[in-house]
């Protein structure tokens, strides 16, 4: 949902992390635990990879992810070994509760990975800062209601779309489910017209949308507006302070 963002931001010259809450374990339906999460985890570290970034498995288990004591943990160790200035997370509402959960474990440790007191369970030095917490446009640009997400901006990922796929298609194992369980006839295909729906948002060819989080403690400042200039658009009939900045 923001590869083409995380693209833009490596061609900048930005040190750029992938992570993931859980491995897939339960994500086939002809594979044994172990076997989808061995591969969706090299998958992961192969997308990654084509655009020189590091991959992060926080440790957790696919359809088991709560807003608990182990999962504030694993979150806030990936963050802690990060540092991050910026981190890109899935909406509050999706389709998934496991989208929606590591959504709250996210903005949880990015606002608690810098206090010294809390103990992540690894011996991991505090993150130096809050950082900048944006929320990707959730899967099919709505929430479970059927509602339009209130996404502030959307990035123009026209001229990177074509790396966004060869990222996308290193996740087979990921197609092959959305196949089985979503009936998805093409995976690439569905990616390129829901990038091409949040484009029409920005009046670009292909575009991926944001909502920046602005709660009390974070950063309020677009910092992607300010390393990506003009490829961070407004949204069609919003006219938010947070593209201006």
């Amino acid at each position: 949902m923001a590869a083409g963002t995380l693209i833009l931001l490596a061609e900048k010259g930005c040190e750029v992390h992938l992570a993931t809450m859980t491995g897939g374990e339960v994500g086939s339906p002809t594979l044994k635990s172990r076997e989808i999460r061995d591969k969706r985890l090299k998958e992961a570290e192969s997308s990654a990879k084509l655009i020189g970034a590091a991959y992060h498995y926080a440790g957790g288990r696919d359809l088991e992810v709560g807003h608990n004591h182990h999962y504030r943990q694993l979150a806030v160790r990936v963050v802690r070994q990060v540092n991050p200035d910026i981190i890109l997370t899935h909406a509050p509402t999706d389709y998934l509760i496991d989208h929606e959960e590591t959504s709250r474990l996210v903005r949880n440790a990015a606002f608690i990975a810098p206090v010294p007191l809390y103990d992540c369970g690894l011996p991991l030095a505090p993150a130096d800062k809050i950082p900048h917490l944006y929320y990707w446009n959730a899967v099919g640009g709505i929430d479970n209601f059927g509602r339009p997400l209130p996404v502030h901006f959307g990035i123009d990922v026209a001229a990177v779309m074509e790396m966004k796929e060869r990222m996308l298609a290193c996740h087979e194992s990921q197609g092959e489910w959305l196949r089985y369980i979503n009936k998805f006839d093409s995976y690439l295909e569905e990616m390129k017209e829901m990038t091409r729906a949040q484009g029409q948002r920005i009046g670009r060819p292909f575009g991926e949308c944001f909502i920046q989080h602005v709660g009390n403690g974070h950063p309020t400042d677009n910092i992607l507006k300010e390393i990506l200039g003009d490829l961070c658009v407004g949204c069609r009939g919003d006219a938010h302070r947070l593209v201006a900045d």
